[in-house]
């Protein structure tokens, strides 16, 4: 215990959470009331107070006095007190699952397919040897399993967290995860059979809908919690909600171009769906869903996590506006040049694109990532290089129409596709990864520097990345340049693989936390957020309170060990419509009625320490 030299318990800004809540447990509701809520585990996260207030939003001070009044006037604790536990909620780990799921996309359809993929091409020398189909069922399932899926499971956690509220009807996250995930399954066998099956067009159609259906239902959630919340919409928000629009508008755009190309009629109407829609569908897909999400999260949490200069708030505002315009507008300039024909049209996405370039610059020049982090962190480097690969994917577009004179063609779609890979390689996913490895640690109440230091996938991705761009790139010029092209997706699927198995590892070391914590000590007194299932198992006889209370379904076993476990005393109450009062006054009641009082029928039968009762 840390004390101010008087014998009192001090609470400082540099306090872990984990000690303060060993030595009182009762402090964790007030940093409930700031988004904690379930995350790190029984002792909260390892980090410190002033860590907290920083990342949540909360001003120093205030939180520092409402803790030392919550431990000058400590709730009063009955003859058995033991460590208060908080029980997770649904809520509180549904991040889970997207994660698992993701890293399992990635390490299947998502890289280590499209490294077969690599393979083949290299192996032919040329990038028609796979099939299109293969193509954009490979970046579908990129594009939904590993960047959608990371999003949503992030979005879910932190977001409710950050606007200080709890999420609305969690329980559809769960559904919106059923239906991305199976979605994702079926829309990706039937974009893959495409060329095999005429069964295939209707079933991506299916599992596309069924994505729709799952957007729709993430989007609506989060913009109903926002606006429950009464947060104050800042320029982070703003990029927020953007995000959410393009990720809407891409889902439904992406089913109908897999059904315009899965049905066309003959190879020209392929090529001309292709080449017209295939490059709005991406800008929406990494222009506008990755990148404004993912600076959404930047300008919120860098700062905070490791110490960069806040952008100005007015500052974050005009970057919104010139990105938002330069998406519609490469969006819309680039379809009028295929619906029309004119080639002075396209020359209109020279100026969009520097407009995106110089907007990236202003935010990249702000936090100077070619310098070490403020806050050193083991996941610092992960960002950095993410916002080096930024503008240098940026550049690399700007300059494509320099670049083709040079080469003498009009279009190469190898140094495009490399400028593709250089920001979703090079930016998204090193983003996924670093902020990935920063969260999940915490979420789990793991402490970080007991974790390696990443170094090995973050070199193997980023090496796989300079291979694959700068081979891509030569191949325009040198055919010996395909060979090596298979070896970059090798590496790259590596680092993820290494990467993906130790955020595995710390989810199921938090899981395990869990399991231990429930089966931990019963609590001083039974509070309105322990679950069901947790108050039965500390104290049996309170099953009698529970069906006097009108909770019938307690009699089956098997919802006892289902729902039971997933509802707390107070989410019990409201839905039965009793007084959650007079509910938690009969619990404690019974609970910690004095053993004298009980019939014994035997020593065995009721020992003094059975469910808690001393």
């Amino acid at each position: 215990m840390i004390t101010n030299g008087q014998g009192e318990f001090a609470i400082s800004p540099d306090l872990l959470l984990s000690e303060l809540f060993r030595s009182h447990p009762d402090t964790r509701i007030v940093f409930d009331r700031y988004g904690l809520r379930g995350c790190g585990g029984p002792l909260g996260p390892s980090e410190s107070i002033r860590f907290f207030a920083r990342a949540h939003g909360v001003d120093e001070l205030t939180l520092l006095r409402e803790l030392e009044q919550a431990v000058a006037a400590p709730r009063p604790r009955s003859h058995c007190a033991a460590p208060m536990r908080l029980a997770p909620e649904l809520a509180d780990s549904i991040y889970r699952r997207y994660f698992l799921a993701g890293i399992a996309v990635v390490l299947s359809a998502g890289a280590s397919w499209g490294a077969w993929l690599l393979w083949t091409i290299g192996l032919n020398g040329s990038f028609r040897a796979v099939s299109v189909h293969a193509i954009n069922a490979h970046g579908e399932a990129q594009i939904f399993g590993w960047v959608g899926l990371f999003i949503m499971g992030f979005a879910y956690q932190a977001f409710p967290r950050l606007w200080q509220t709890t999420l609305v009807a969690p329980r559809l996250a769960v559904v919106a995860f059923g239906l991305m995930v199976g979605g994702l399954f079926v829309r990706t066998v039937g974009i893959s059979a495409a060329e095999a099956w005429t069964l295939a067009a209707p079933l991506a159609l299916t599992g596309g809908l069924m994505q729709v259906a799952a957007v729709g239902l993430f989007t609506s959630q989060l913009l109903v919690t926002f606006w429950r919340s009464g947060a104050v919409v800042e320029a982070y928000v703003g990029f927020v909600v953007a995000a959410l629009g393009w990720f809407l508008l891409s889902t439904v755009f992406s089913v109908w171009h897999s059904w315009h190309t899965m049905t066309a009629p003959d190879v020209d109407a392929l090529v001309w769906a292709i080449a017209t829609y295939q490059a709005p569908l991406r800008d929406l897909q990494i222009h506008g869903l990755a990148l404004f999400m993912i600076l959404g999260v930047s300008l919120r949490m860098l700062p905070a996590i490791y110490g960069l200069p806040r952008v100005p708030e007015r500052w974050a505002w005009w970057l919104l506006s010139l990105l938002t315009g330069a998406v519609v507008g490469e969006t819309i300039v680039f379809l009028a040049y295929r619906w029309t024909g004119y080639h002075l049209i396209a020359m209109g996405l020279v100026p969009i694109w520097a407009i995106m370039t110089a907007t990236i610059l202003v935010l990249v020049l702000q936090w100077r990532p070619w310098r070490p982090m403020p806050e050193p962190d083991r996941t610092g480097k992960f960002v950095r290089a993410a916002y080096l690969w930024l503008p240098v994917s940026l550049v690399m577009l700007l300059v494509m129409p320099v670049y083709n004179r040079l080469v003498g063609v009009s279009f190469s779609h190898a140094y495009f596709g490399a400028t593709r890979h250089a920001i979703t390689v090079g930016f998204i996913t090193l983003m996924i990864m670093g902020m990935a490895a920063k969260v999940v640690p915490t979420l789990n109440g793991i402490d970080p520097r007991t974790l390696s230091s990443l170094r090995g996938p973050f070199l193997f991705v980023n090496l796989g990345c300079v291979l694959r761009v700068t081979m891509q790139i030569a191949t325009d010029w040198i055919h010996a340049a395909y060979a090596p092209i298979g070896l970059s997706g090798i590496l790259e699927v590596a680092g993820l693989a290494w990467w993906g198995l130790g955020l595995v590892v710390v989810m199921r070391r938090g899981r395990h936390a869990e399991v231990v914590a429930t089966s931990s000590p019963a609590p001083a007194q039974i509070e309105a957020n322990h679950r069901v299932a947790d108050v039965l198992e500390w104290f049996p006889r309170t099953e009698e309170v529970f069906l006097r209370h009108g909770f019938t379904a307690l009699k089956s076993a098997v919802l006892r060990r289902t729902l039971a476990r997933q509802v707390t005393v107070a989410h019990a109450a409201a839905l039965r419509g009793v007084s959650l009062t007079n509910l938690l006054k009969d619990l404690n009641d019974l609970a910690y009625e004095p053993v004298m009082e009980l019939p014994v029928l035997s020593a065995d039968t009721y020992s003094c320490t059975k469910g808690g009762l001393q």
